[in-house]
């Protein structure tokens, strides 16, 4: 690792937002970073969190120094490729097409499907349902039934009433709160209702029993500050009848309310069940090996699939130093992806290096270029790469321009801060959107930012990006719970960016750690003290963190939130596979968050895609 490098990790992981109770004040750096962009997650690659501040503090303020005095001072140009092709003049709202190459399109003349037989009349369509007592105003249990009695206490100060159902005991206890509903038009119902809880439960949940087959959603711990989370199961009634059941089998001082339940006709569930799986090439290139949960070695994708993954997201780096993550292991990675049956969400950086809210630097070849031809070898790479996986028969479904953009890209040209350049972000991302529809105008477009939990943030960014009316299809967003704040922060944030830019939501990273261990001689990014309450550092506490993320996501009104991608699933740690891509000796420090452990056994939190 180089001296700037250092650098630069421990300049990040210093302006970091409110996520450590102890940081010194920032030095010389414009409060905008510090209130809006949120630069500074280290991770991926950023491994210095243990490394004392006193010990590189002078190259730090050296690098602030050196990175604006290069940020306002004109570079000659010494590498500009001849003839870029012209970008067409802007327009106000509609973005014009670049002059480039022009794909075959599909044939558009295929016959109207043939329309079913209209003899036997439309299935009627169900009707909202009308529960009993369903936020506990009576004061009572009227209209539920329980087992235990004494477990159920009505508490005031429900989520948007005066009363709320409590499950609690002073002693070990186990109670279920149900009520039955009939007289149901056949078809799909989602169970929605707002819960709280204390955490440390053997296990609580909401479900939804419809005949024989019942469907649950666990009620995550809501510590610390016991926020209300939003929380919904579907199930398909087939004989006109279903079961509420509230369930708790909890230890003496645990507590969970549930309050304003609500039965609606319709279905919701995850369609993208997804993991970053970047690291994957190099890893089976450097003897990496992938097993079963009986031990058998198999191939990972495979693995995955079994378990429930559909989608798998990849990185591309322009020029990258090992060879890994360009162009060619795309392609050669998204062949086995088609094989299988398994959807592509290509991640470009649009650097040679790792790219996020604390480093958003330019690829060598494009360090020299004016603005115009900056954009146009955005547009260049982004249509290239793409048409490349059109052309062997593998489009993308999907691609976000650009990684964690909070504080912009290609800085300084494209950076949100110190004077903000929005203006030119908005053309980069334009270009970048151009560039893929015409490529494949099927493809959906992300624009991915970090900090999942911070709603300010993400209207301060999509609403300066909405007013330049740049085109998107998706919004991204980054949630590790260990940074970002509450799952509670997550669902308000989620909630409101999908309703106030009528846009599909995902969670496009996440992760949590299985063990505070080590695999290689790197100490990981994950330790102890960033453990989330009620979810500990095991197998099973990684498993429920990625439930109930899915959860939130599940919850999103009107089925916006379409999945979650977990970032790096398969980075173990092998020899040769580290974080720097300049030097081969540089370990892993997030193998304690892979999905697979230290064997390469695929670990349990992978199932939970089985319940989308």
């Amino acid at each position: 690792m180089n001296v700037l490098t250092q650098i630069n990790l421990v300049f990040v992981k210093f302006v970091r937002r409110r996520r450590f109770q102890s940081r010194p004040p920032l030095q010389n750096l414009p409060s905008q970073v510090e209130k809006k962009v949120g630069v500074g997650r280290l991770r991926k690659g950023s491994v210095q969190f243990q490394l004392p501040i006193k010990k590189f503090l002078p190259g730090m303020i050296l690098f602030v120094s050196i990175f604006f005095l290069s940020a306002c001072t004109p570079q000659e140009s010494t590498s500009l490729p001849a003839e870029p092709t012209p970008l067409p003049a802007a327009t106000a709202t509609v973005p014009q097409p670049l002059d480039t190459p022009t794909m075959n399109p599909s044939p558009t003349n295929s016959p109207e499907p043939t329309q079913p037989p209209t003899d036997s009349p439309p299935t009627p369509t169900p009707a909202p349902v009308t529960l009993t007592n369903p936020s506990f105003e009576d004061g009572d249990l009227t209209g539920w039934e329980t087992d235990n009695p004494g477990a159920n206490l009505l508490e005031d100060s429900g989520y948007e009433s005066a009363f709320r159902l409590t499950h609690q005991g002073t002693e070990p206890y186990r109670v279920e709160t149900l009520q039955n509903v009939t007289n149901l038009v056949n078809g799909w119902y989602t169970l929605r209702a707002w819960v709280r809880s204390s955490g440390g439960q053997n296990e609580t949940y909401l479900a939804l029993q419809c005949g024989e087959n019942e469907r649950r959603v666990h009620v995550p711990s809501t510590q610390p500050g016991y926020r209300w989370l939003n929380v919904v199961v579907s199930n398909e009634v087939t004989d006109g009848r279903c079961t509420i059941r509230l369930f708790s089998d909890a230890n003496a001082g645990n507590w969970v309310s549930f309050d304003d339940l609500t039965l609606l006709p319709g279905q919701t569930a995850l369609t993208i069940l997804g993991a970053d799986i970047s690291s994957l090439k190099k890893s089976e290139d450097f003897g990496g090996v992938y097993r079963e949960t009986d031990g058998t070695p198999g191939d990972p994708l495979d693995i995955l699939k079994n378990h429930g993954l559909n989608y798998v997201r990849l990185r591309v780096w322009v020029d990258p130093a090992d060879g890994y993550h360009n162009k060619d292991k795309l392609l050669e990675m998204a062949l086995r992806f088609k094989e299988k049956g398994i959807k592509l969400l290509v991640d470009f950086h649009y650097s040679d290096n790792w790219a996020d809210p604390g480093k958003q630097f330019k690829p060598a070849a494009w360090e020299t270029l004016d603005f115009e031809a900056l954009k146009q070898a955005m547009y260049d790479h982004t249509f290239d790469v793409c048409s490349a996986l059109v052309a062997q028969g593998t489009p993308p479904d999907m691609v976000q321009v650009g990684n964690e953009i909070n504080s912009g890209m290609l800085w300084p040209d494209g950076h949100t801060w110190d004077p903000p350049q929005w203006d030119n972000l908005a053309q980069l991302l334009t270009a970048g959107y151009d560039a893929v529809k015409a490529c494949s105008p099927d493809t959906r477009v992300m624009l991915h930012i970090a900090e999942g939990g911070d709603n300010e943030l993400a209207k301060w960014w999509f609403g300066n990006i909405t007013t330049r009316d740049v085109p998107f299809d998706v919004i991204g967003i980054s949630y590790y719970p260990f940074w970002h704040g509450k799952l509670a922060e997550l669902q308000f944030n989620l909630n409101d960016i999908s309703a106030r830019y009528d846009k599909d939501v995902v969670v496009v990273e996440t992760a949590y750690a299985f063990t505070t261990q080590n695999d290689d001689f790197l100490s990981n990014i994950f330790g102890p003290e960033m453990e989330t309450p009620g979810y500990p550092l095991t197998p099973e506490g990684q498993g429920a963190m990625l439930r109930d993320v899915m959860a939130v996501v599940r919850a999103v009104p009107n089925g916006r939130g379409l999945g979650v991608f977990y970032w790096d699933a398969t980075w173990t740690a092998v020899e040769g596979n580290g974080w720097d891509n300049t030097d081969p000796a540089s370990g892993n420090a997030w193998e304690n968050q892979a999905l697979f452990d230290f064997e390469g056994i695929v670990l349990p939190a992978l199932d939970e895609y089985l319940s989308p």
